[in-house]
């Protein structure tokens, strides 16, 4: 629950909010503006030759103080830390949000950044894994965990929302990768890649250049107890209960018993009451009001046209056949209102289509082409409400195809490509016109820890989009950004010279070389990386190779940016917050085909007292004045459910920047040094 204004002011009066100095004129809406301060803390890059996380390099930043009536120049590319003039405390139930001021933003002054509302996001809840848009996530607060990675193991998995955040409009821009993925975020979100250790790099879109590697999904594990199974009940629209009916020993049993009768007199079938008991059914509307008899159905009942003659299961589990015959009608499939149809010139896949069809009690209806037809009205049905798409450039992968257990995926997949893909040794094709449904398989792919990418010939009216599938692993997504100082560093912790590491991995002394000295390449290939792993590995066993095995291992894989383009658009923005157990996994993945992305509006914790040090970065091509005491943020209130059992500054939390003054430079290297319980 975000503050009112009137409950901003009730907090700050009782002291449990506290704003020193306060502004009244500064409390808006829901928020309060805050001011920027004097001081700047500035990267002295010519004394260091890397940024170490693990050591305390105090001579890396300097500080810098504006005098009364100067102002600091912020150069286009430069990042640089500020602080809020205000000292802000809080409570143990109450969390902030930081945010630039949208005109400072407008600007190219970037303080935080999110993503626009049409965004998709891999959300993880009660009705399985989906892709929903941000802007619905943020604005229902929708419970549920999130596709992320770990980012000291590099292991994806599934985490829950611990936050919601929206924001004033933004510029959007949009990032697309060599893969045919592409993600729409503001110039400040940030992106993932590697530096030269081997570890974690956030990068902003306004950083962003071609060639720049970024962390994308190279592997989705299956979702804690993944099931597959289609429930009528969930997919019917309520507004066309009344032209389906149920029938089933449930129906059959409260029909020869009376219990609703008066239900179905009330709802005007009194007089027909015999017809509906002698066949065993009940009209949809009316079971829906029974709630009792509505929550009692499952799979021995079954839903029909009212008038129609084939039935499907009201629940009904999907087995390889069922996940192959839904693929193979995303590929090859369309439908009108009393009929579903399915067109190839294999007979060997027609007879699949007939031989699933029939295992379903299903008509069938082979013409003397190349087709088959159902004339099923629920057949037809149900592929629209699991959401196949319509024509040919609207198909989709049904939305609760991505939840399923890796066997039906592949099943699945195994359809699409039949009905419109190819197959040899060195990959597997698919072709479509539909932009989203080729989205959709860039998703699925890593579910199945397949690699995949697509490419668009401008074709006809609509085009035409292939997404590739690589069997071998020295194609598509198998670079990585290379990690040279990582691999010196490894080589001499075991004494070796490089002529000595070469001949132990079996390459030239030149090769390894360049590596090292990344005189040819930025990336390096997983293999050699795996290559280089096993040859060290049996030097000593004992070696830390925990940095290369999550390059060869983890679930995370590299993508080129190709571009980034400045939409000219400016819209609203939403962001998550994912810090589980206040572990700061703070990723997700979001975007077309899907990318990590970086959750990064300015999370203030429960029971923070301190002043707020700005990340400020200038994306514009001009020199931007920052002048000390001008409104730079606003920041909002929330309510949590409860007070934290360890709020900010306890022993518990580790916490490291309570009561700081001015910008104050990262202490993670604290995070190396033991504990004094310890």
């Amino acid at each position: 629950m975000i503050l009112s204004d009137r409950t901003i002011r009730e907090q700050l009066a009782a002291g449990r909010i506290v704003i020193d100095p306060l502004d009244e004129s500064c409390i808006q809406p829901s928020s309060v503006d805050l001011h920027i301060d004097r001081y700047f803390r500035v990267f002295r890059n010519h004394t260091m030759r890397v940024i170490d996380v693990k050591e305390h390099q105090e001579e890396l930043t300097e500080l810098v103080e504006i005098g009364d009536g100067d102002v600091f120049i912020l150069h286009p590319g430069e990042f640089v830390l500020g602080s809020t003039l205000e000292r802000v405390a809080l409570p143990d139930d109450h969390v902030a949000r930081l945010e630039g001021k949208s005109s400072l933003g407008r600007l190219g002054l970037l303080i935080h950044s999110s993503l626009p509302a049409s965004e998709r996001v891999l959300i993880l809840d009660d009705s399985g894994l989906r892709q929903r848009r941000i802007g619905d996530v943020v604005t229902k607060r929708m419970e549920g965990s999130v596709v992320g990675f770990d980012p000291d193991t590099f292991e994806v998995s599934y985490f829950p929302i611990t936050g919601w955040y929206e924001g004033p409009p933004d510029r959007i821009y949009e990032v697309r990768l060599a893969s045919g993925r592409k993600v729409r975020v503001t110039a400040g979100h940030n992106l993932f890649s590697l530096d030269r250790h081997g570890d974690i790099r956030k990068l902003r879109a306004g950083e962003l250049s071609p060639g720049t590697f970024v962390a994308i999904p190279r592997e989705i594990p299956d979702p804690p107890d993944a099931q597959a199974v289609f429930d009528f009940r969930d997919l019917i629209p309520e507004s066309l209960l009344a032209d389906v009916a149920f029938e089933g020993p449930v129906v059959e049993q409260a029909l020869r018993q009376g219990t609703y009768d008066d239900l179905m007199c009330t709802a005007g079938y009194g007089r027909h009451l015999w017809h509906y008991r002698n066949n065993g059914r009940m009209p949809g509307h009316v079971v829906r009001v029974a709630s009792e008899l509505w929550d009692q159905l499952g799979p021995a009942e079954r839903i029909r046209p009212r008038g129609g003659r084939s039935s499907l299961p009201v629940v009904w589990p999907v087995d390889d056949g069922l996940a192959w015959l839904i693929g193979f009608y995303v590929a090859e499939g369309y439908r009108r209102r009393t009929q579903v149809n399915f067109a190839n010139t294999d007979p060997a896949l027609l007879d699949r289509v007939a031989s699933i069809l029939e295992h379903w009690d299903l008509p069938v209806y082979r013409s003397p082409g190349h087709s088959i037809t159902s004339p099923s009205m629920m057949l037809s049905y149900f592929m629209e409400w699991i959401g196949t798409g319509g024509k040919a450039w609207e198909k989709r992968v049904p939305a609760a195809v991505l939840g399923w257990p890796q066997p039906l995926l592949e099943s699945f997949l195994q359809g699409l490509l039949d009905g419109d893909g190819t197959h040899d040794r060195e990959r597997r094709c698919y072709w479509s016109s539909s932009p989203d449904l080729v989205a959709d398989v860039l998703v699925l792919a890593p579910r199945l820890g397949l690699r995949a990418s697509s490419s668009f010939r401008d074709r006809a009216k609509h085009g035409l989009f292939q997404v590739s599938i690589p069997r071998n692993e020295h194609k598509v997504l198998t670079s990585v950004p290379l990690p040279d100082r990582l691999l010196v560093a490894l080589r001499t912790q075991l004494g070796l010279s490089q002529t000595e590491a070469a001949a132990l991995i079996g390459w030239r002394n030149s090769h390894l070389c360049n590596v090292e000295n990344r005189t040819q390449a930025d990336a390096v290939k997983v293999a050699s990386l795996r290559r280089i792993a096993e040859g060290y590995r049996g030097v000593d066993s004992e070696l830390d190779l925990s940095k290369l095995d999550r390059l060869v291992g983890g679930h995370v894989a590299w993508d080129r940016v190709v571009d980034v383009i400045d939409t000219g658009e400016s819209e609203p923005v939403f962001d998550l917050e994912v810090r589980p157990g206040g572990r700061k996994i703070e990723n997700f993945v979001a975007g077309s085909g899907g990318l990590f992305v970086s959750n990064t509006a300015g999370f203030v914790d429960a029971g923070w007292d301190g002043h707020l040090t700005l990340e400020l970065s200038n994306v514009a091509n001009l020199p931007i004045t920052l002048y000390p005491g001008m409104k730079i943020g606003q920041i909002s209130f929330l309510q949590m459910t409860g007070p934290a059992e360890h709020p900010y500054g306890s022993t518990e939390t580790g916490s490291k920047y309570k009561y700081q003054r001015g910008p104050t430079p990262s202490r993670y290297f604290e995070n190396f040094q033991p504990r004094k319980d310890d």
